[in-house]
């Protein structure tokens, strides 16, 4: 299949684009552009608000995000497929009439073996042929893992573009959503229930260990369920971010993986188009140095320039730390949201390589067919799942992994306006290196990168040779460039005691703050991250909600 020619747009649309100073007023100010806060700006002003989006960085979309990193190359610069942007959220902004377009990936990932390449295809059935060259066992038994996960995903995606109950209140409306989740809960059988329960809490080793033999298979399966998260393969409950990747969908297919035409930043961009069509307006360049309180309320903004904006509405899609004990400041929350704050957990072990290529990968003792599906695919690289732990251990140490796990993309094999000639980038997310600046002294991030191409260069002999530029981004780059707190790409872990309703503290968890008119609408709220826009959705019908409860006569009494 040729590459599709695409015009890639890496800085903001100019359709309504205004200046980062100068004050006014607006029914809601949204504190961040990437793509969650996008997504919340876009419902609320189709909702007919005055809406204001405020982005530090020159350029739209946070972590999902296209960046001209070199002059005439355009990478991925953090997120780098999709899988998980809601359907709902791309019909109802338009998202396909402002620009974006996915193209799926199949086969999703394949798995690289001194045997030869595993391919994971979006087909069980074809997935369980290529297993069957390695074992005719797990090629048995991979289409019931897959069943599994899908029966787990089609309970837990209906919550996905909803609150999650509130856990202790006696509101009539969170009393309704309790009996309604606890009525699908019902409706489960206790097979079913169990399962569920098991993939909450156990590790994934423990998971694959009950599926599979071959370690190659059970490596790379196992390093998906511990993407982005400070955990390793033997950690209890690293099973359920394996069914966190499986929620997603592209095209109509179940858990599948997508290439944006354009970068990731694509998306941002088409959100942010839909949102200026709807009177929104983008400010870049305007950094928020604090979130304005007066007695119990959100009144505003004030930005590092020292101009203020004023609105009783400020939707913060920054880190829930960030906003709460910074931007806004603890002293305005309950000691026990400011507490939960403090406690709130946010490691993130992901490191982030971006390269520009003279040429593709040229794989060894491989077909025609299967250079052309690896060049179209990621390509994994994690033997097995005691390799897995030995990264995950080095990390634990404080050190970055000697031998890293890698997942490579090389989005140029399907997208070729990403470079202005004939270079092709290619992109690495690999695991792990420590958060802390001290374990990333002297020439460490080089060390580390050197280690994942050297790894490559086993199958592809050809790449350290072909690489012209190259990028590496660990954990204390991921905070100083996104606002990523100690490097988690999901605004904090994603254990079971910070999902749901305790997500990211109980009294936070509904997107609305105790601190009236301020809401949070980031990935470190439900249900979590990736690029889904889900957070950015709910905490916009929250707001909406919101707003219509307060504006119902016997409510203006009542504040009066």
């Amino acid at each position: 299949m040729p590459r599709i020619e695409a015009t890639t747009v890496t800085s903001p649309p100019a359709t309504s684009r205004a200046p980062a100073g100068g004050s006014g007023s607006y029914d809601a100010i949204v504190v961040g552009g990437g793509h969650n806060g996008l997504t919340a700006a876009a419902y609320l002003a189709r909702a007919g608000l005055r809406v204001v989006v405020l982005e530090r960085r020159p350029l739209l979309g946070g972590a999902c995000v296209t960046e001209e990193v070199w002059p005439g190359a355009r990478v991925s610069r953090a997120s780098y497929v999709v899988s998980m942007l809601q359907p709902r959220v791309i019909d109802d902004l338009r998202l396909r009439d402002y620009g974006y377009r996915a193209v799926p990936l199949d086969p999703a990932y394949a798995a690289l073996t001194q045997d030869g390449p595993i391919f994971f295809h979006n087909e069980p059935a074809k997935t369980a042929a290529s297993i069957a060259r390695f074992s005719e066992r797990d090629a048995g038994a991979y289409p019931g893992l897959e069943d599994l996960l899908d029966r787990a995903a089609s309970f837990l995606r209906p919550m996905m573009l909803r609150e999650p109950p509130a856990l202790g209140s006696r509101h009539p409306a969170d009393l309704a959503a309790l009996v309604r989740e606890g009525a699908r809960a019902a409706g489960m059988s206790r097979r079913d229930v169990h399962d569920l329960v098991r993939l909450f809490t156990m590790s994934v080793a423990d998971l694959l260990d009950d599926w599979f033999e071959t370690p190659g298979i059970k490596g790379s399966v196992a390093s998906t369920a511990v993407v982005g998260v400070w955990a390793g393969p033997h950690t209890p409950g690293t099973a359920y971010n394996l069914l966190h990747h499986a929620l997603g969908e592209i095209d109509g297919i179940s858990g599948g993986w997508g290439q944006v035409i354009g970068g990731m930043g694509a998306i941002s961009m088409a959100i942010a188009r839909s949102a200026e069509a709807a009177g929104a307006q983008i400010r870049t360049d305007a950094e928020v140095a604090s979130i304005d309180v007066r007695n119990g309320r959100a009144t505003g903004v004030t930005l590092a320039d020292g101009s203020e904006l004023r609105a009783p509405i400020v939707a913060s899609g920054a880190h829930p730390k960030t906003t709460i004990l910074d931007l806004a400041g603890g002293e305005h929350f309950p000691d026990e949201v400011a507490e939960d704050m403090r406690r709130y957990r946010t490691r993130g072990g992901s490191v982030k390589i971006n390269m520009v290529l003279s040429e593709p990968p040229r794989y060894e003792g491989v077909t025609a067919e299967q250079q052309q599906m690896l060049e179209r695919t990621g390509v994994n690289l994690c033997p097995s799942v005691s390799y897995l732990e030995r990264a995950w251990q080095d990390a634990l140490a404080g050190r970055p992994a000697v031998q890293p796990y890698v997942e490579a993309e090389l989005p140029s094999a399907i997208d070729s306006s990403l470079t202005d000639d004939n270079r092709w980038v290619m992109t690495m997310f690999t695991q792990y290196g420590p958060p802390g600046e001290d374990a990333w002294e002297g020439d460490a991030r080089d060390r580390y990168a050197d280690a994942c191409i050297e790894h490559l260069g086993r199958y592809a002999p050809n790449i350290p040779g072909a690489i012209e530029e190259r990028e590496v981004l660990a954990p204390p780059d991921l905070e100083r460039i996104f606002g990523l707190v100690d490097g988690s790409i999901f605004q904090g872990e994603q254990g079971l005691d910070q999902m749901a309703f305790m997500r990211p503290s109980p009294l936070l968890a509904q997107y609305a703050t105790p601190v009236e008119g301020l809401y949070l609408c980031g990935a470190g709220t439900h249900p979590g991250g990736g690029v889904m826009a889900a957070a950015g959705h709910n905490a916009a019908k929250r707001i909406l909600r919101d707003r219509r409860r307060l504006r119902l006569p016997w409510r203006r009494r009542a504040a009066a």
